[in-house]
């Protein structure tokens, strides 16, 4: 079974227990305007180009055909929508400023890499987790890791935003051992207006997954001036507490680390002049899930 992702993080320890191997597959469906792997959106390989690599040899614009490549102001630049993903600049920069992010892989040859940490996983409780981008969009690559895994004895867990459908859901459960769901507001306007698409079918789901009584973790990055005020974390929070079998929940604090990426991609970012949040902002916030009773370190 092959499939697209951008690359595969070894000896993660932030998405899951223990120590793990963190796949990230290329493909979502949301578009978070705070999102901080935007090389994940198409599920294409994208050329990237990181300035400060750049050696200023300019060798590979005598090898693109088609005037993709320009000099500006003595630097690279580059008309995306010529590009027809050929390669042969990517092959003659020796600095590696111009590379491409994505590539399509076999199942075979990710469980052939992340065996090599297997003593990893099994002393420290780890495992592997599929993230991205949205796992869930290569449903079939995505099942298939995670059986492979079981064969293993591997611990699985799914980092998704639940914009799917329940039949995918149900192909998923007996594969998973953990579910990480993203939860970003309960106003669905704002949702549609901050990621681009309704929160109706990811409460659905929400409720659903709950009633399953799997191992499941919610989640909320706190984004400053979207929803970051005690309102909108309050509002989550009452929604939780209705659910059965009582999830975990927990908020991420916002920061800009991948900013750089839409810029190395030739994307625009939305909120490139977005602050980080205040000092101790968090911490207040997530008092309101102490007062709701919800235990944020639970997994």
């Amino acid at each position: 079974m092959k499939g697209f992702i951008t690359n595969i993080q070894r000896m993660s320890i932030h998405d899951g227990p223990g120590i793990r191997s963190t796949i990230f597959l290329k493909g979502c469906n949301l578009r978070c305007k705070w999102c901080h792997n935007p090389e994940t959106w198409s599920m294409k390989p994208q050329l990237q180009y990181i300035e400060d690599k750049c050696i200023h040899c300019f060798s590979c614009i005598t090898v693109c055909e088609y005037e993709v490549l320009f000099i500006d102001s003595n630097r690279l630049s580059i008309h995306r929508e010529r590009c027809t993903d050929c390669g042969k600049c990517t092959e003659r920069c020796t600095s590696g400023a111009l590379s491409w992010i994505g590539k399509e892989v076999d199942s075979s040859d990710i469980i052939h890499e992340i065996l090599q940490d297997l003593i990893y996983y099994q002393k420290s409780g780890g495992g592997i987790t599929l993230s991205g981008g949205e796992p869930l969009q290569q449903k079939d690559f995505a099942l298939d890791i995670l059986q492979k895994c079981r064969e293993h004895r591997i611990h699985t867990a799914v980092e998704t935003n639940l914009l799917t459908d329940v039949n995918t859901l149900e192909a998923f459960l007996p594969w998973v051992d953990l579910w990480m769901c993203d939860f970003k507001m309960a106003d669905d306007t704002l949702h549609r207006k901050w990621t681009g698409h309704s929160n109706v079918p990811i409460i659905k789901n929400l409720e659903f997954l709950a009633k399953q009584a799997v191992p499941l973790t919610i989640r909320t990055p706190v984004i400053p001036n979207v929803n970051d005020s005690e309102e909108a974390i309050e509002s989550i929070c009452r929604f939780i507490r209705q659910l059965p079998n009582q999830p975990a929940y927990e908020l991420l604090g916002f920061h800009s680390l991948g900013f750089v990426k839409f810029e190395n991609l030739g994307m625009k970012n939305p909120l490139s002049n977005s602050a980080f949040l205040k000092k101790g902002q968090l911490q207040k916030l997530k008092e309101i899930l102490i007062r709701y009773n919800l235990n944020n370190n639970k997994k």
